[in-house]
């Protein structure tokens, strides 16, 4: 019997473990990654599944994946190993996930009845697997330290790493489904390949977070496992419901703004090739938001920072949906089989004059937006487009009078929409680990008021909430699509295109706005705070 010390509960982690605990989110991020950014748009327009049929589907997958969440919590907390609570799923559950990454990723040959039960079926294994893991994780921060502050430095180390993973996924995955695809980026066999190699590597961290991180907070010893007095102490403290709202409103914000984004590209900015870009930057943005939390909250409350931050990011998004599309489109992807041909004055938005030349150019793929040109045989106005599918193509063109204009200069519009995506993105980037950090002290707060520890119950309740603003965001999404008469692969109605960039700017932003209104009630801060860890911290606890 190991007897546990007040020392023990508001110990001081090492960069080893802190680094470690953090992996295993980088872990999770090959998959939410993909889930977030690009899943949607795989079932639209790689599957081959309508947008309605996808918005029913993903709704409900993930509700009823909503409703496991506290039955894992139940099961977390009964668990008693040698190696903890939590950490075991970590190691027993990464091949089960790796499969169920795959089926989902797996496009067969079938009818569309056939298509949509693989995909409730695939979709709904991947995300039980992923709470088996996910929620083990997620409560394993609770009981690693009680000290508030090092739970907002663990949680800032945590979400830098998720978001470093999300840069790598977001702005690699379209590239590499193309390479894998055969230069194909709509390739289902080059999106299986790309999950695979995720799978792997996620794996291999969640081995390494169970390896370097240790459990130190366990429940009183004389407390019996009752899941159902833990759930109604749950729903009757006000801090886990303000959370709960809280946690399902922003989850919305981020699912929006990540799966519209490909249709926002691809329909609206009629710019593809920038999408690994936008999203890579997007997330670069949240990790360089989530490192400052902790250095934030030094000097700004937890629940007044979020506020700000809110605020903040509602503004940012109103300004977005004013950005107007560019005239000149600049570079463009050609990946339609029926076009035929490219007009100069179509990329740079400027008409043929007596005396212009031109150099057409083809992309040869790097890194994001870094590309090499390759000069192509024809120097007319028009470019046809024999050979040349699934190119990305630009155009030089030398007026008469000398002067130059490339169509690869990237509009000023598209810019200002790279910028403003990159603002919203900072503002909501410490979200992640402040929101993480509350939901650790709701358990301390139960466990003052009540007597009893429920840590996996209170983080699956809490997960619960972001799987519902998840499914809400999805659904919103596709529900709106479908209703406006989106169809994949063709030219968009003007009603389409303007639901798309509504899902992209205001949509977010209002949800962002709600997000404040909730935290107006939310009172477990401060003082309060530290009353209850020095109470706590002064209790005698016995573990295995």
């Amino acid at each position: 019997m190991l007897q546990q010390t007040p020392n023990d509960r508001l110990a001081k982690l090492s960069w080893r473990e802190r680094i470690g605990y953090g992996l295993g989110d980088a872990g999770f991020n090959f998959y939410w990654a993909i889930i977030g950014s690009y899943l949607i748009f795989f079932y639209t327009d790689i599957f081959g599944i309508s947008a309605a049929a996808a918005a029913t589907m993903v709704t409900v997958t993930k509700i009823v994946d909503a409703f496991t969440d506290p039955a894992m919590g139940a099961i977390a907390d009964k668990t008693n190993t040698r190696w903890g609570k939590f950490r075991p799923y970590l190691l027993f559950g990464t091949l089960p996930m790796m499969g169920a990454g795959l089926l989902t990723m797996t496009t067969p040959d079938l009818d569309e009845s056939g298509k949509l039960i693989w995909a409730y079926a695939t979709y709904m294994i991947l995300m039980l697997t992923y709470t088996v893991l996910n929620m083990p994780y997620n409560s394993l921060s609770a009981v690693l330290t009680a000290d508030p502050q090092e739970r907002n430095t663990l949680n800032s180390t945590r979400f830098f790493f998720a978001y470093f993973t999300g840069i790598i996924v977001g702005a690699a995955t379209p590239d590499l489904a193309e390479y894998f695809g055969g230069g194909d980026r709509y390739s289902p066999i080059g999106w299986q390949i790309t999950m695979s190699i995720y799978a792997v590597i996620a794996s291999i961290l969640f081995v390494i977070t169970f390896a370097t991180t240790k459990e130190r907070i366990a429940p009183p010893p004389e407390q019996k496992s009752k899941p159902l007095e833990d759930l109604k102490n749950l729903l009757v403290c006000k801090p886990w419901i303000i959370i709960f709202i809280l946690a399902m409103v922003i989850m919305t914000t981020f699912t929006l703004r990540g799966s519209s984004a490909t249709y926002y590209f691809k329909y609206f900015v009629e710019r593809p090739d920038l999408l690994g870009a936008f999203i890579g930057l997007q997330v670069l943005g949240l990790m360089i938001g989530a490192m400052s939390a902790s250095t934030l909250t030094r000097y700004i409350e937890k629940v007044k920072l979020l506020m700000i931050l809110m605020a903040i990011v509602s503004v940012l998004c109103f300004a977005f949906s004013f950005v107007p599309k560019p005239d000149a489109l600049g570079v463009v992807d050609v990946n339609d089989a029926e076009r035929t041909s490219l007009k100069a004055q179509d990329l740079l938005g400027e008409a043929h004059q007596p005396g212009d030349t031109y150099a057409w150019t083809r992309y040869q793929k790097v890194f994001w937006i870094i590309k090499d040109r390759v000069a192509l045989d024809d120097n007319s106005a028009t470019l046809e487009l024999a050979g040349l599918q699934n190119e990305t193509i630009s155009v030089i063109k030398t007026r008469a009078d000398g002067s130059v204009l490339d169509s690869a200069e990237i509009p000023g519009e598209i810019l200002l929409m790279f910028a403003l995506s990159i603002l919203i993105s900072l503002a909501l980037g410490p979200k992640a680990p402040i929101t993480w950090a509350m939901y650790a002290d709701v358990a301390d707060y139960n466990e003052w008021k009540t007597g009893r520890r429920a840590t996996g119950m209170t983080f699956s309740a809490t997960t619960f909430s972001q799987k519902l603003g998840s499914a809400a965001g999805s659904a919103i999404m596709l529900s709106v699509l479908a209703m406006l008469g989106y169809e994949a692969n063709q030219v968009q109605s003007d009603a389409s295109l303007e639901g798309i960039v509504y899902m992209q700017t205001l949509a977010p932003g209002a949800f962002a706005f709600i997000a404040i209104i909730a935290l107006l009630f939310y009172d477990l801060t401060g003082d309060k705070l530290a009353k209850i860890q020095k109470e706590l911290s002064e209790r005698k606890y016995t573990t295995e």
